[in-house]
């Protein structure tokens, strides 16, 4: 499974470009160039005594002794440094977010899939946290996708300073964000009231005004939680079931937080856990 500290990832803005065709054999025929030149005319001042066939093989010897170096140093490693990076890039793209190099969607199901496993075999309580921006639309509709992609930016830049070391943050698509909390605690009770704890302390670093060119926006979240129980239950499910909740909580108010529970009823105007924005693509 790839993380983001195992990727090695490259900067777009630091990947080496591939030299163009034309660039290589002109710096390839620049080296020999050279190099023969100075090969013919250190071996004329010399006037070594053999044959026309021994001065051809020893012309041809030195020619690749002198310019194998610099070929590599010049041609060869800038052209495998750039095809290096560029896949370390792709690799990089396959698991975290473009806009905001957080762990996409693929790389938060398997590391979910991961730690509901753990929760099984360890018998403790992790927390799934499904966040959805509040009046996010709003801003992106009137101010522009530009100031909506900073906004995004900045949200994934306080969740990944706001959550613990050892929890995952990462985008879902859209306004949406997980957080994965692990190892909270082998009480229910203990657990719920831990990640309920968690979901507060990320509300608050989020709804620190933002400033974008030249504006001072401000946004909340409301957030769903799902324990990941002793007992097993699907990746789908559980994304399902916290999206119910981060439902429940923002149709009670803004900023609110829900913890999943089978018993209470769905939202008005939630037909059914199926018809949840977060299954979409599942």
């Amino acid at each position: 499974m790839a993380d983001s500290s195992e990727t090695g990832a490259v900067p777009a803005e630091k990947i080496a470009k591939p030299l163009p065709r034309r660039q290589v054999v002109l710096r390839i025929a620049l080296i020999i160039g050279v190099a023969e030149t100075v090969i013919m005319f250190a071996l004329n001042t010399l006037e070594p005594e053999v044959g026309l066939f021994l001065f051809a093989i020893q012309d041809g010897v030195l020619l690749i002794l002198v310019s194998t170096g610099p070929i590599y140093l010049w041609v060869v490693r800038p052209f495998a440094q750039a095809h290096e990076d560029a896949t370390r890039r792709i690799g990089y793209l396959a698991y975290h977010d473009p806009l905001t190099d957080l762990p996409n969607r693929r790389m938060l199901f398997e590391h979910l899939e991961h730690r509901l496993a753990a929760c099984e075999r360890h018998q403790n309580y992790g927390a799934l946290l499904l966040l959805d921006l509040d009046g996010f639309k709003e801003i992106n509709d009137s101010l522009g996708h530009e100031v909506g992609d900073i906004l995004l930016q900045t949200v994934a830049q306080r969740l990944e300073q706001g959550r613990r070391q050892e929890d995952i943050a990462g985008r879902l698509g859209g306004d949406e964000f997980v957080v994965l909390a692990q190892q909270l605690d082998s009480n229910r009770e203990l657990a719920e009231k831990k990640a309920f704890r968690i979901a507060r302390k990320l509300q608050e670093s989020l709804i620190e005004p933002i400033n974008c060119d030249g504006m001072t926006l401000q946004i909340g979240c409301s957030i769903g939680i799902r324990l990941m129980e002793p007992q097993r239950i699907s990746t789908a499910q559980s994304i399902r079931e916290a999206d119910i909740a981060m439902y429940r909580a923002k149709r009670d108010r803004n900023n609110g937080v829900q913890v999943f529970t089978p018993t209470q009823p769905l939202p008005s105007g939630t037909s059914s856990p199926e018809d949840s924005r977060a299954i979409s693509g599942l």
